[in-house]
């Protein structure tokens, strides 16, 4: 399936200053509009001019010439039409359009639309009655929902915004109000003029609202907007909103150029966070933080996303990529900025091993599918951005690229190297090769050829590394590590920054093999990519030397982050199929003295590999359970159920953790004080946060029917979507086919909003016991499906969820059965990858599913 490419329209019409008015109707779910467009017709003399639009009725549009000498001159226009496949709205004039400066003023009208995107409702209940917020989504490719514009992220402009909503309500933009007037009943509010910027960031949202509000130390007024009934979860989200403002502010050495800035959860919202320029758009589930009952996870991840999203008020809307296929450029930098702020607010958190866990880690799983996306792709149409945000891609691998390379050039020369980035290209669009340079520049190192393979070829290398230790030599080699058939073509042979814990006589690998001196052995083991530095997978050939390794992983000698690699790099070794299943169970057992929770996290996926491969087999799951109820019981025993107020923010996981890993392996004391406390408890608030999710679990699973129910009763009834979403995420742990049926007939309904369709699938999907009705709700109700997320960026999680739950030969042919029909751009790419995925697998459980089931026989 071709994808056509668009045109550019960039390259035609340059705009300057849009002039734009709205009234948008929330009871006839419409909008009309009138909006004044000067710019620059540059190219060839023509009798066209066009703009982007898509599903807007145009009534009237009038073309102006705007000569410096005789003034403003009406053009005619012949005719106008709109062109749905290209989304283009084309006007003709009755003479030939010069180069020169234009003035293009067209009324028009539009739908308010259910999908999250363009302008939408976001419905809320306040005292029972039922109300709408209505707000906006236009990244990537949306503002031409909202008004005809040249929608590309070079065609920067000042935006002068005008809209028409009820009294009484709170209307906010992207910059602060500059007039306020009664028209009629209702009320006419004008924006100051907004930066030079990309027609995505804009933004607005209007109806009833609250707010709470902070100063940053340069004097920027910082607000955090909910919904009436939600302004008292807001504390936590202004405190870190204010502090990461002011530390990127001292961090990149470049103000932050508006006067305020606006953040607000909104009930509901497609992606996770979206960063318009000085009116930031929240899910509330990760902006409002719940002093009575949220938990630690909840704090670091509003924590984070909050940071991500003031990063990008510099990098993404202060300096813009070109086109989109340098989208990586926004996200990438903005995933490593929100752990480097979220480092400096609360260093206690030790959140690089957050990072490692998680960031490395689902990139380094993606990137080894054969033909997954380099970080950097063509986007030849925006259709294809959907599948292009591979998140674990262009957020993940691409903030530990650029992690690599800050450890490279050192803290100082990428921060003064951002300065200047920051400084030149002010207002403007840029590409990778601009950013290199500057780094390149503070630090004295060729940044940019270095990261050419990084950027543009798919994978990364495993590194074997041969130690002999008697002549303090190192031998290395690097080849791509790939789950199943490494695709024909060029070997890739990768700048690789070695970061080793011991001092080498060259600390970059650039070739296939090399040969390195190691100047001192410390007393630390010699481990590569020491603390995540760099970006590869290591194999430790010398059967001594892994030994030294393990023995110091053991004794705790090895820093948490290399002990969490260590596990890691087994476990993808373990899916290339170079390391069996059983050796990385033994790798279990071995580390049972392990007491950081992410080494732990990482531990956990040993566990959920062997129940996958273990399947439904009752017998092999009751031996893996007697080997893992000793490994949590100690823990479980130091920690105890009832938190203190010195735990820190390790040992409040750690316990989740050890709970979670007992109650799933059947540990009946466990079971027994969970029933008890569920029992007791009538609101989320009542349990502790740390411990609340294992009750749920252990009422679902272990429960009665009227547990079960009351549980799917409280998530109807809560408002809070932190609290809904850690119900729902226990209810689709039951094992009973009724209980099954009864969530997958709420998903189509009210009780569970858009927004979370696609986790409660996932969610369902993985649960071995609901895996295959979960597949039949996904066939039968794909038309539904189709019809409310196929213009969301959200509609290609289904093909890639369902590919996570399938290892089995039957389950490939229903897959490519069922998408192969299915013509989507957006959905080409996931399909294709969701096949290779799944094609691992199968191979991976043919080689160890045996095998693991024999080591159990004789371990358990």
């Amino acid at each position: 399936m071709g994808m056509k490419s668009v045109k550019r329209l960039y390259n035609e019409f340059k705009p300057e200053r849009y002039e734009l008015y709205l009234e948008p109707d929330r009871e006839s779910m419409s909008f009309n509009g009138k909006v004044r467009i000067i710019g620059q017709k540059t190219g060839r003399p023509s009798q066209r001019l066009t703009l982007h639009q898509s599903g807007l009725k145009i009534k009237s549009a009038k073309l102006i010439r705007n000569d410096r000498k005789t003034g403003e001159n009406v053009i005619d226009i012949i005719r106008h039409n709109t062109h749905k496949s290209f989304d283009e709205l084309r006007l003709h004039a009755d003479e030939i359009l010069y180069p020169g400066s234009y003035i293009i003023e067209i009324e028009f009208s539009g739908k308010i639309t259910e999908p999250m995107h363009g302008i939408y409702p976001c419905n809320f209940k306040l005292d029972g009655q039922d109300k709408r917020l209505i707000a906006t989504q236009f990244e990537s490719h949306h503002a031409r929902e909202a008004f005809p514009c040249i929608d590309e992220p070079e065609a920067k402009a000042v935006f002068s915004l005008s809209l028409k909503t009820p009294p009484g309500e709170t209307v906010i933009a992207n910059t602060p109000v500059l007039t306020e007037k009664k028209a009629g009943g209702s009320v006419i509010t004008s924006f100051q003029d907004t930066p030079r910027m990309s027609t995505y960031l804009l933004a607005f949202v209007y109806g009833e609202l609250g707010f709470k509000e902070a100063k940053t130390a340069s004097g920027v007024r910082v607000r955090v907007y909910a919904t009436p009934d939600k302004v008292g979860l807001t504390d936590f989200g202004l405190d870190v909103s204010v502090r990461s403002l002011e530390f990127f502010e001292n961090y990149f050495g470049v103000p932050y150029p508006l006067p305020k800035l606006d953040v607000i959860g909104l009930p509901d919202f497609s992606a996770g966070a979206m960063e318009n320029w000085g009116l930031m758009t929240f899910r509330e589930s990760v902006l409002y933080v719940d002093p009575k009952s949220s938990g630690i996870e909840t704090k670091q991840f509003v924590c984070m996303v909050v940071a991500h999203e003031v990063s990008h008020q510099w990098f993404g809307n202060l300096v813009t990529m070109k086109w989109w296929n340098d989208l990586w450029l926004n996200e990438s930098f903005a995933n490593l900025m929100e752990y480097r702020a979220t480092d400096e607010l609360f260093p206690e958190w030790n959140i690089w091993e957050e990072f490692t866990a998680r960031e490395m880690g689902q990139a380094l799983n993606r990137d080894a599918l054969p033909n997954v996306q380099a970080v950097r792709t063509a986007v030849r149409h925006p259709d294809e951005l959907s599948s292009v945000f591979d998140p674990a891609i262009v957020y993940a691998k691409g903030g530990c690229l650029l992690n690599m390379v800050r450890n490279l050039v050192g803290e100082d020369a990428f921060r003064q190297a951002l300065k200047a980035y920051f400084t030149e290209f002010e207002y403007q669009n840029t590409e990778a090769d601009d950013l290199w340079r500057h780094l390149g520049k503070a630090s004295g190192l060729d940044v940019g050829p270095m990261m050419r393979n990084w950027l543009n070829k798919p994978g990364y290398p495993v590194v074997e590394a041969d130690y002999d230790h008697q002549n303090n030599s190192l031998s290395l080699s690097q080849n791509r590590l790939v789950i199943g058939e490494r695709p024909a073509g060029q070997a890739t042979v990768w700048s690789l920054p070695l970061a080793s814990s011991s001092e080498l006589d060259t600390p970059m690998l650039s070739s296939q093999t090399g040969v390195f001196k190691v100047k001192k052995p410390t007393g630390y083991p010699l481990v590569l990519n020491h603390k995540a530095r760099s970006y590869f997978v290591s194999r430790y050939a010398n059967a001594a030397h892994f030994q030294a390794i393990l023995d110091s992983a053991k004794s705790q000698n090895l820093v948490p982050i290399d002990r969490l690699l260590l596990v890691q790099s087994y476990l993808l070794l373990e899916r290339a199929g170079q390391v069996p299943t059983t050796d990385n169970l033994s790798l279990l057992t071995a580390l049972a003295d392990e007491r950081e929770e992410a080494v732990w996290s990482v531990l956990g996926a040993i566990v959920g590999g062997v129940r996958t491969l273990i399947g439904k087999d009752l017998e092999a799951e009751e031996r893996f359970d007697s080997i893992l109820r000793p490994l949590a019981g100690p823990i479980i025993k130091e920690l105890g159920w009832e938190s203190r107020a010195d735990d820190s923010s390790q040992t409040l996981k750690l316990r989740a953790l050890a709970l979670g890993l007992a109650a799933g392996a059947k540990d009946q004391t466990v079971i027994k004080e969970g029933l008890q406390r569920f029992k007791a408890f009538s609101q989320p608030a009542d349990l502790a946060s740390d411990i609340r999710s294992t009750v749920y679990f252990i009422a679902v699973r272990y429960g009665t029917p009227a547990d079960f129910n009351k549980l799917v009763g409280l998530y109807k009834q809560l408002v809070n979507a932190e609290e809904r979403d850690e119900i729902a995420a226990e209810l689709t742990a039951t094992r009973k086919p009724g209980e099954i049926k009864k969530l997958l007939s709420m998903i189509t309904t009210d009780a569970v909003r858009l927004q979370d369709t696609p986790t409660w699938f996932a969610w369902l999907m993985r649960n071995r016991y609901s895996t295959e009705m979960t597949w039949d709700w996904l066939k039968d109700n794909w038309q539904w499906i189709e019809n409310k997320y196929s213009s969301d960026k959200s509609y290609d999680r289904f093909p890639r969820y369902s590919a996570m739950a399938f290892s089995y030969p039957s389950q490939i042919k229903e897959y490519t059965s069922f998408f192969g029909s299915k013509t989507d751009t957006a959905l080409e790419r996931p399909i294709k990858l969701g096949v290779e995925e799944i094609d691992g697998r199968i191979v991976w459980r043919q080689k160890n599913q045996a095998d693991v089931k024999d080591w159990l026989a004789k371990n358990s």
